[in-house]
């Protein structure tokens, strides 16, 4: 397949689901209080996507409080995210603080989660999950809202890698169910393209090269990253964990170190200046899919590149939305990040665009900083009800 586009990898992907419904749900969890989160409910509905092999599925987890909504929330993750409640605390977890508040939130496990943490005899099957086959399967949970959800407006959201995707379910869906989009530290174009990206090229070498998943776990291994995640968010005060723990005086600060100079300092989180809490950072990733398609990343960059990129229709519109848009932008991922997630929500068409950038916050800060309820959630929650119809 190499040198094909990958709409035409697209289309053949979908050509392969012979048999399959992708608009099939089924409750696999029933309507229930969740246990340690009093007054919000969950329910989780199952769905195959084509083309239908034994990872192809995908789940949306509803959580709501008591009465009736006035919105629902359609929550794209980040990468290597789920919709399970990791967090149990509404002032460090979004949904369950707007759950509360009537704002319905349904929170989408992408098909990576269906994946096993185990080390994968073969990844070949993460080849044809592209941002159009998962855009696709968020196209599919947004008609799964709309069948199942009473709320008169719907919005969408997404963080990080779910930014892209929630840019590309606009653009794909159009704009006359949707009441507006959320960025939460994500974008879409760059601020600065060079429009030179080599998407065929680029394709061609990821297919050659035969390694189409990413490891959350890199060069620690996925047992000693769990053991340590969970070790930090059950007791930060306890022991270092293994021989990178030389020299710390406890769990928590190793953690806290590692996470500080993940990609760049305080670029994924900043617990040693108290902008987040190791314990509660360490729940989120805890609770982390391993595997993520490679794919996504060469489209991405393919689409941050070009104003229409010629290989994918999941930008077409971009530039000529017309939704209302609201961004929150982490300073510590650097100017060039925040202008990014800045400029596609500026340049997106909107003439209705509400920005916040969150000074010395990291990547995660802005899920689960100790600030997030008043720079993150009551702002997205004042801006939901401005913008749905009652």
């Amino acid at each position: 397949m190499v040198g094909r586009s990958l709409s035409a990898l697209f289309s053949m992907t979908l050509a392969m689901a012979a048999g399959v419904e992708a608009e099939e749900w089924s409750v696999s969890v029933e309507q229930g209080v969740i246990a340690g989160v009093p007054g919000v409910e969950e329910t989780v509905w199952v769905s195959v996507r084509p083309p239908g092999g034994g990872h192809d599925k995908i789940q949306v987890h509803r959580y709501r409080g008591g009465g009736e909504a006035t919105a629902a929330l359609l929550y794209l993750p980040g990468t290597n995210m789920n919709g399970e409640l990791a967090v149990l605390d509404e002032n460090h977890n979004l949904w369950l603080f707007l759950a509360r508040r009537g704002i319905e939130v349904w929170a989408l496990d992408y098909r990576t989660h269906a994946v096993p943490s185990e080390t994968l005899e073969s990844d070949d099957f993460m080849a044809v999950w592209t941002l159009e086959s998962f855009v696709a399967d968020a196209g599919s949970a947004l008609s799964l809202v709309r069948q199942q959800s009473s709320a008169s407006s719907i919005f969408v959201a997404g963080f990080s890698r779910g930014v892209w995707l929630a840019y590309g379910l606009v653009a794909v869906e159009g704009e006359g169910s949707l009441a507006g989009l959320i960025a939460l530290d994500g974008g879409f174009k760059s601020h600065a393209p060079e429009g030179a990206f080599d998407r065929e090229g680029s394709v061609a070498r990821f297919r050659e090269a035969g390694h189409f998943a990413s490891d959350v776990a890199g060069g620690m291994g996925w047992t000693n990253r769990d053991q340590l995640m969970r070790a930090a968010a059950s007791e930060p005060l306890g022991p270092p964990v293994g021989e990178r723990g030389a020299g710390f005086d406890n769990v928590g600060d190793q953690v806290a170190s590692i996470l500080y100079s993940a990609w760049r300092p305080g670029g994924l989180a900043n617990p040693l200046d108290g902008v987040s809490r190791v314990e509660v950072l360490a729940r989120l990733l805890a609770d982390y899919d391993r595997y993520y398609p490679m794919i996504q990343n060469v489209e991405s960059a393919s689409i941050a590149e070009f104003d229409d990129d010629p290989g994918t229709p999941i930008d077409d519109r971009w530039g000529e939305l017309s939704l209302p848009i609201l961004y929150f932008g982490a300073t510590g991922m650097g100017s060039e990040w925040l202008l990014d997630g800045i400029y596609s929500a500026g340049k997106s068409g909107s003439s209705d665009v509400t920005l916040h950038v969150l000074e010395n916050h990291g990547h995660l800060d802005v899920l689960v900083g100790e600030r997030s309820r008043e720079l993150v959630f009551e702002p997205a929650l004042a801006w939901l009800r401005l913008h749905s119809s009652h």
